[in-house]
């Protein structure tokens, strides 16, 4: 399916390349920006920084009237079982926001708390995902059993 300008439907190519392009130049931009400005005052670059990922962050949420238009027709699919479309969404939220905080984290130099930010939004999602997992392997124990 090609994506056209104007084109709602097209979620199968994701964002079109000409807003990769902007959000891009949005964080060379800030890098930019950010880079002199550490080097006199190591606040300033990091306020930038996040100043910067709050931008990008802010046009990204645009995308969400399509996700979500995506899920409600994910949900017809499913019928009355909503669990399985919940978990995907936790998880799904999850990702980004670790990777999100740890990206901060990074930038600002603190990769240790980065670090422990990923580590528990994995153990996040394991622990999410754990109840899809049990759900599969009842399914073939009852089948084989």
């Amino acid at each position: 399916m090609k994506c056209v300008p104007g084109n709602t439907k097209c979620l199968a190519s994701g964002v079109k390349t000409m807003e990769m392009v902007k959000i891009g130049l949005v964080g060379i931009i800030g890098i930019l920006l950010a880079v002199p400005l550490r080097s006199y005052k190591a606040e300033y670059g990091i306020y930038i920084a996040v100043a910067v990922c709050l931008v990008i962050f802010g046009y990204a949420m645009q995308y969400f009237t399509g996700i979500l238009s995506a899920m409600e027709k994910l949900r017809g699919y499913l019928k009355d079982n909503y669990s399985y479309l919940t978990v995907l969404l936790k998880a799904v939220g999850a990702t980004y926001a670790c990777e999100f905080c740890a990206g901060i984290c990074k930038d600002a130099g603190y990769g240790g708390i980065a670090g422990q930010v990923e580590m528990v939004g994995k153990l996040y999602i394991l622990l999410t995902g754990m109840p899809v997992l049990m759900a599969l392997l009842e399914s073939i124990q009852s089948i084989t059993g």
